[in-house]
């Protein structure tokens, strides 16, 4: 009776390397020359030492048949009997000195903390839901973010436009403000965004909006916003950071989560995302393209 045992790590790796890039053939050099080793470094370190990127390394990982650095590490640890050191992740400064050991691992939990947290609640209490009726029970659709959140309303702003009719982008401005306000009417709903430090213009453009009777849909930090004033509808995100801006991580969620939901709950939102598709493809520039077809037409 024959006992098949498990290609040594080393083996696979080197296999999977043979069949991806050259990038990956680096990493294999790099781990290969102080195996196992090697594998208590940060997949940064491993990265910069190979002169690879992360494509590489996901496509070798893969390919070898190991789900990430930490799988890798697992086996590799079983197989050489050794007790391998976590890696050590203090990230380092222009001049390569290492910094504060705790900040990356402090980073990436008070994101995934924003993210959970933040739609956890929305789910919970409703309000999600209710501000994407809105969305589609509206008749135009306008959205607007002033200083940092000019990014945020412009992609909610394509995700809207994608599935919804009548979905415009406000830029910053009096001007733009007020051809907008002109324009809309009490059947009309805004998205706007609003964070520390509260942009003034913001505030004041959901006030007069608010006027005109419009439903305001307002994606904010918190309850105590200014904007809250006007808003028919809040989201509240977490936007805790590490740093002195406020983190996007929950707030581009929020934002694609709300286009999501209105887009299906609006009829004729599939139509009309195929239909974008087909004439963005007919209009593009490339090899490849297929012309869209003449209309068919009908008896009189």
């Amino acid at each position: 009776m024959s006992v098949l045992t498990p290609d040594p790590v080393l083996r696979l790796l080197e296999r999977a390397a043979a069949q991806c890039g050259p990038g990956a053939a680096r990493l294999y050099a790099v781990l290969a020359a102080d195996f196992p080793a090697a594998l208590s470094r940060r997949p940064a370190q491993i990265l910069r030492a190979a002169d690879a990127n992360a494509e590489d390394l996901d496509q070798l990982l893969a390919m070898a048949g190991f789900a990430d650095t930490e799988d890798l590490r697992a086996c590799a640890a079983r197989e050489t009997g050794r007790r391998l050191p976590v890696p050590d992740q203090r990230i380092a400064d222009r001049e390569g000195r290492p910094g504060d050991r705790t900040a990356l691992p402090r980073i990436l939990a008070r994101e995934q903390e924003n993210l959970a947290g933040t739609l956890d609640a929305l789910h919970t209490n409703g309000a999600l839901e209710l501000a994407a009726r809105a969305v589609v029970a509206g008749r135009r659709r306008w959205v607007f973010g002033d200083m940092k959140s000019i990014g945020y309303a412009a992609l909610i702003a394509a995700d809207l436009s994608s599935a919804l009719r009548d979905v415009t982008l406000v830029q910053p401005g009096v001007g733009a403000a007020v051809t907008a306000l002109a324009d809309a009417g009490d059947q009309d709903v805004l998205i706007t965004f609003s964070f520390h430090s509260y942009s003034r213009h913001t505030v004041r453009v959901a006030r007069e909006f608010h006027a005109l009777g419009a439903t305001v849909v307002a994606i904010t930090d918190g309850y105590d916003s200014p904007v809250c004033a006007y808003a028919t509808h809040v989201l509240a995100v977490n936007t805790r950071s590490e740093s002195r801006t406020h983190s996007p991580t929950a707030v581009t969620a929020t934002g694609h989560l709300l286009a999501s939901l209105a887009a299906a709950g609006a009829k004729g939102a599939a139509r009309r995302a195929q239909r974008r598709h087909a004439l963005t493809t007919a209009l593009s520039d490339g090899e490849g393209i297929t012309p869209l077809g003449p209309p068919e037409r009908t008896a009189p």
